[in-house]
């Protein structure tokens, strides 16, 4: 017989700490953590303090941290205890989840903020309340900075709101007082009518905040909102124009108009619609605005120059501008282009290119010199010296004429891998900075971890013809892109091309062929 001490840890005392541990290390250096999960509080774990560039304090959020069980990693969700919501409503600290997801590395976010509180009033007798996670709710080691500049923003919210409380009531308790006060403005419209017009234009700007972003600040630069003018609008008709609402212009982002045909309007309103048969509107606000920003991206994907900040690309426009029009910018072709004397040459040409826009004439075509210059500069910034062409040099092996004799098998598979791979490159770059939230959604090979092309040019009649392969495999892998002649794969069978990508990766039973 032997006396027993009571358990030190158990295993959820071991995860729990391995997720403190794991959170302490991702911000080792740029905050100071007080967190312990043997802390005698109850409902928090502890503190972490934000600091500035001379580490000193700048805010501080108050933090519980939790484990993702097995069955939630990699999906983004953590069933939060209600208990933390109840302490969130009696404080006045920044309080945050944060839920440690070993499987994928990363930390999922969620601040307990009054308007979540308020979100769920109808699940106080849970005793959790499930929360799903946004990709901007996730602390990685490769967004560490963002993430901070995210909780900080939100301390420094909450500490303004508590230095100027009283100047905040009493500045929204004659603002109240203003609105009850003034005269209602005449309309015919119904509470109903209006809630449904309200519905549709707050899902309307909420699309172009969030999700398309990229796309309100080229289509509608400097715009705050985007309001709706209202001509006629009943069960069975619906005439109305968007208007801009400017920053700095006190708007109203809802009108009603005097009753007109739609053709008598006189405005410079962009979108306008009008139906004698029925009021999509009103049958479905949500889905109607959908609508509307799908016309948005359709105008932008056509009337709008993307250039992506991708050093390879813009070799490549450099080469090809300067060949194709080099003879209206006076410039002879090189192979090997420098950067120094190219922006020279612009300046002295052109010596308004840095302050406004820059058009030549070319046949039936105005060409934008601008955006040519501003690929030179940046190219300059970043290193380059010189601009060497990108591709394998032309020759002529058909005897042809045609374009697909500048290349043999061997140069057209060397330029195919420059281009195709550099593509993709330059597309997912600009989805990330561009359209964050869509990412996932825009994946160009919906979520193929591997892709195998294989380049046919056995038959110069017949030009280049790409056969793609996209896997997806079960564990984690880094994304690759394999190139083959075609030449090698002729009567290839889809079982010899599953063995070569199983040379690669391993065990066959972890591929899944997505899309071919």
């Amino acid at each position: 017989m032997s006396f027993k001490a009571k358990v030190s840890i158990d295993s959820n005392g071991v995860k729990e700490e391995r997720s403190v541990l794991f959170i302490q290390t991702l911000l080792l250096g740029r905050t100071k953590n007080n967190i312990d999960k043997r802390t005698t509080q109850s409902n928090i774990d502890g503190y972490i303090e934000l600091l500035d560039s001379s580490n000193r304090i700048n805010g501080k959020i108050t933090v519980q941290v939790k484990t993702v069980s097995q069955k939630d990693e990699g999906h983004n969700r953590f069933p939060c205890p209600t208990s933390l919501f109840a302490y969130a409503e009696t404080t006045t600290d920044n309080v945050f989840l944060l839920a440690v997801d070993h499987s994928q590395d990363k930390v999922l976010y969620k601040h307990i903020s009054p308007k979540l509180l308020d979100e769920n009033r109808d699940k106080e007798q849970q005793e959790t309340i499930t929360l799903h996670f946004k990709p901007n709710e996730e602390l990685r080691k490769d967004n560490i900075e963002v993430v901070l500049k995210d909780w900080l923003s939100i301390c420094s919210s909450r500490v303004y709101c508590l230095t100027h409380g009283e100047a905040i009531l009493e500045e929204n308790s004659e603002l109240k007082s203003y609105l009850l006060n003034m005269p209602k403005m005449a309309t015919d419209l119904r509470p109903c009518d209006i809630q449904e017009i309200q519905n549709f234009i707050d899902s309307y700007n909420k699309l172009l905040e969030s999700d398309f972003r990229y796309i309100k600040s080229v289509l509608f630069p400097n715009v705050w909102k985007r309001g709706i003018a209202i001509y006629t609008y009943s069960d069975s008709s619906l005439e109305y124009s968007l208007y801009n609402v400017n920053i700095g212009e006190l708007v109203a982002p809802i009108v009603q108009m005097p009753k007109c045909s739609i053709f008598e309007v006189k405005h410079e309103h962009d979108y306008a619609s009008f139906s004698c048969a029925e009021n999509k509107l009103k049958e479905n606000p949500n889905l109607y605005s959908i609508s509307i920003i799908k016309k948005h991206v359709e105008d932008f994907i056509k009337k709008q120059r993307i250039i992506p900040s991708d050093e390879t690309f813009l070799v490549e426009y450099v080469h090809e501008f300067i060949e194709t029009n080099g003879k209206h910018l006076h410039l002879k072709k090189y192979s090997e282009l420098n950067v120094c004397s190219l922006i020279q040459h612009f300046q002295s040409k052109y010596p308004y290119i840095d302050k406004m826009p820059v058009h030549i004439v070319s046949g039936r075509k105005s060409l934008y010199v601008n955006t040519v210059y501003d690929a030179i500069k940046f190219l300059s910034e970043i290193g380059y010296t010189t601009i060497p062409y990108p591709y394998p040099a032309k020759g002529f092996y058909g005897n042809t004429g045609m374009v697909y004799d500048f290349y043999s098998p061997t140069t057209a598979l060397d330029k195919s891998r420059i281009v195709i791979i550099n593509a993709i490159r330059a597309y997912q770059n600009f989805i990330q900075s561009k359209f964050p939230l869509l990412a996932n959604n825009l994946d160009a090979f919906y979520g193929g971890n591997l892709i195998s092309v294989l380049v046919d040019y056995s038959n110069p009649g017949n030009k280049f013809i790409f056969y793609n392969y996209y896997f997806r495999f079960d564990s984690k892998q880094v994304f690759e892109c394999f190139f083959f002649p075609f030449a090698l794969l002729q009567n290839y069978a889809y079982s010899q091309v599953e063995q070569c990508v199983r040379f690669v990766v391993g065990d066959k039973k972890r591929i899944k062929p997505y899309r071919c």
